[in-house]
């Protein structure tokens, strides 16, 4: 509705006093403003080293927890690695594809070289474990990691490092289905053994750690908000706690926009307000 159809409408009710509040709430419902919602302004895409980052993610003492979805939160490594900390394991982000929810992480310790240490040997692994935000995405290999071995020559090629622990002693990875498991078993003594995944083999195994694995992430969906200019968050309020899409204008529940479900509501809400106080009692003014 604009402002001619809107003066058409009240013809009958003609008095300058009433059209003046009349188009004073008029102006307020449609939200013409100068300023800008400082929810918009407060989640910009930020960059840590050559990533983009935006939501689902945030990045924790740089953007607002409201800028990314719950769990998301990453830190940015003086070096400019963006990290993601999975089962008390620091990942580092390569890659993260938005279109399809995916990301390609790699566990901090099989960086080459890992970022700010100069020692060689490896740290104990906890397993890799996502919880329910991320999953592993299909058709990769699963890798056993074994800790504190002695090698024969035969499994040299296996071997991905020394033991931090024990720097005598070496880190051995196979791929689940390596047929030397039982092997590599009977010369690691007891201290300990975790799993992961990688995306392939390609390159050897060391190098299949190094370049990591992908993983797929559940979030709301952000498209139809930044399609109409929005910027996505989540209101952590725990009586909404629920995506939120902020606009220039405002923040909206989905997209930005006139035919947004809570402006509608607003409109509505306010047209009932405006028949209640100002047109009904006009009107009967008028008849009596």
């Amino acid at each position: 509705m604009n402002l001619n159809t809107l003066f058409f409408i009240l013809k009958p009710f003609s008095s300058p006093l009433i059209l003046s509040h009349i188009v004073l709430f008029y102006l307020i419902a449609t939200n013409i403003s100068c300023s800008v919602d400082p929810k918009f302004d407060a989640c910009p895409s930020k960059t840590c080293g050559n990533q983009n980052i935006s939501y689902p993610f945030y990045i924790q003492g740089i953007q607002e927890p409201f800028c990314g979805y719950p769990g998301f939160g990453i830190s940015c490594d003086p070096s400019g690695f963006p990290i993601l900390n999975l089962s008390n394991t620091q990942y580092i982000i390569h890659q993260i594809f938005y279109q399809n929810k995916t990301l390609r992480v790699s566990n901090l310790a099989f960086s080459n070289p890992p970022p700010n240490t100069t020692k060689p040997c490896l740290p104990r692994t906890q397993n890799l474990t996502t919880g329910n935000l991320f999953s592993v995405a299909p058709n990769q290999k699963g890798v056993i990691l074994f800790y504190g071995c002695d090698l024969s020559s035969s499994l040299e090629e296996h071997r991905v490092g020394c033991y931090a622990e024990k720097e005598s002693s070496s880190v051995v990875a196979l791929y689940e289905e390596d047929k030397n498991i039982r092997s590599v078993t009977e010369n690691c003594t007891g201290e300990g053994v975790a799993t992961t995944t990688v995306a392939d083999g390609i390159g050897g195994i060391r190098e299949s750690l190094r370049k990591g694995l992908l993983l797929t992430w559940t979030a709301s969906d952000c498209n139809t908000c930044t399609s109409t200019g929005g910027r996505c968050g989540f209101d952590l309020d725990p009586r909404v706690y629920a995506f939120r899409c902020f606009c220039t204008d405002r923040v909206h529940s989905a997209k930005c926009g006139l035919d947004d479900p809570g402006y509608s509501l607003f409109i509505n809400l306010f047209t009932f307000q405006l028949y209640e106080s100002i047109l009904l009692p006009t009107y009967l003014h008028i008849i009596v």
